[in-house]
């Protein structure tokens, strides 16, 4: 047959999960979903493509059919867990799993496992998926192996034979290699041949447990992947959500960045954002900062369709770098206030601000008649978190603490929970303390958990503090 795409062997392969599991064909809405394709044309397009490879096929009704019968199908054995992430000791079972033969090799002896942990999700294995593995003690450089270390610890990995070492290379930017010396010991147990993916969200267990009681999460800072954390809360639980994901441009957080494909990363903040608001109370408020464009795509793609009551606001600094030569400098960031409903919490009283021109007889009126000041415009001006400023840490990016303090008092109470998505240098967690209110926070980085940990209890010390130095100048995105 004819080689697929990445996205047509996606498609194949949840259709042929799908009939696997349910006895029945998708239709092309389902197929739609869930990609999240935009037209169902694109979905026709997929299709049709597919079965003029010859694998899949149609019948007068226009039902979609795998071209392969139940004789097309071999049961091979699922012989463990493979690690995607450091090793683990072999986890041995006596399983066995129903694959297709047009996924076997032609020759040779294979057999199956299944993935734990994220290291090879830049090649699309993810935790859950089943590996299709060909028996064969030596390998290429490049080849994705199955490889025994030190004659206990399993791991699926890029193999490189180096200089003086083996290479074991994740293919996941966050992680790091294995480095196997001659002090060590590595046999390979195989060659990875196809994966069959766990697409079928619906038909998988669920394998984090929703506390039904928030309580025990309220004022901690969870040490991991904020959509971990997200799919531990139950809905409606919290009154206001405040996130500044990382931008996807390049920033280094310490020696890590957390930069994707663009549309990858708009994949993810749609469901950073519909987990979000499912946890929302319906009287919530969330707000969203990022840049421009980003928000952009959340709202057309997104938003729009489900939470039309979106005001779009801008926070604007002052800048001295990034005076480009052919455009404005970019001095501001996008915030997007979603409310889930028109019943929204709002405390105008809390964050008014002293009328421009209080001898005006209108003004006037409405001070003798208990007015606490104007609304601040939908433009919000506060200097950036430069390395001289009180509140700053060694934290690559932060938001001025008055402008999260507006926010905050804007639709909150004392005593209200507010999930604050990201917890970085414990800024926004230090505003929700010093006002009474009970935060939930994830932060997936170790170092910048003990800086938050200790910055609410102590304040920010000297350690907390950058290193100054000689600064590099980046031209403003």
């Amino acid at each position: 047959m004819n080689p697929l795409t990445k996205r047509q062997k996606q498609i194949y392969d949840f259709v042929d999960f799908y009939i696997t599991n349910k006895g029945s064909s998708p239709t092309l809405e389902e197929i739609k979903k869930h990609f999240e394709l935009s037209a169902l044309s694109t979905v026709h397009q997929h299709i049709d493509t597919l079965v003029q490879k010859g694998y899949l096929e149609k019948d007068n009704y226009q039902r979609i059919g795998l071209k392969q019968n139940i004789q097309d199908f071999i049961q091979i054995p699922l012989i463990g867990t493979i690690a995607a992430g450091q090793p683990i000791e072999a986890i041995e079972t006596k399983e066995t799993i129903a694959v297709s033969k047009n996924k076997m090799p032609k020759t040779g002896k294979v057999y199956a496992l299944r993935v734990a942990g994220d290291s090879m999700i830049d090649e699309d294995i993810n935790d859950g998926d089943v590996v299709i593995i060909k028996e064969q003690n030596t390998a290429e450089n490049g080849q994705k192996v199955v490889a025994l270390i030190d004659n206990y610890e399993a791991t699926l990995k890029k193999f490189y034979k180096e200089k003086d070492c083996i290479r074991l290379q994740p293919a996941n930017k966050q992680m790091e290699p294995i480095i196997i010396d001659e002090t060590r010991s590595i046999s390979i147990q195989g060659i990875l041949f196809d994966v069959i993916k766990n697409t079928d969200i619906k038909e998988k267990p669920q394998t984090i447990e929703i506390n039904k009681n928030i309580k025990p999460l309220l004022n901690t800072v969870f040490n991991g992947d904020v959509m971990d954390l997200l799919r531990r809360l139950p809905d409606e639980s919290v009154d206001m959500v405040f996130g500044d994901p990382d931008y996807n441009v390049g920033i280094k957080y310490g020696n890590n960045t957390y930069t994707k494909d663009f549309q990858e990363y708009i994949n993810w903040y749609i469901e950073l954002a519909k987990e979000s608001m499912r946890v929302l109370k319906k009287d919530g408020n969330l707000f969203m900062m990022n840049y421009p464009k980003q928000n952009a795509h959340l709202r057309v793609k997104y938003l729009d369709n489900y939470f039309p009551l979106i005001c779009d606001y801008v926070w604007t600094y002052n800048t001295n770098v990034g005076h480009t030569p052919k455009r404005f400098t970019t001095a501001h960031r996008s915030i997007l206030h979603v409310r889930k409903s028109e019943n929204n919490k709002f405390y105008k009283d809390a964050v008014a601000q002293p009328y421009k021109n209080p001898n005006d007889r209108r003004i006037l009126k409405n001070l003798s008649n208990g007015s606490k000041g104007r609304m601040p415009y939908s433009w919000f001006y506060f200097d950036l978190v430069k390395n001289v400023s009180k509140e700053k840490t060694y934290h690559a990016c932060q938001i001025p603490q008055k402008l999260t303090d507006m926010l905050l008092k804007s639709c909150t109470k004392e005593n209200d929970n507010v999930l604050v998505l990201f917890g970085g240098s414990g800024a926004e967690l230090e505003i929700c303390k010093n006002n009474k209110r009970n935060f939930i926070s994830a932060e997936i980085d170790k170092k910048y958990c003990s800086l938050i940990e200790d910055r609410l209890k102590n304040g920010i010390k000297k350690e907390h503090k950058p290193k100054l130095g000689k600064k590099k100048t980046n031209k403003e995105e």
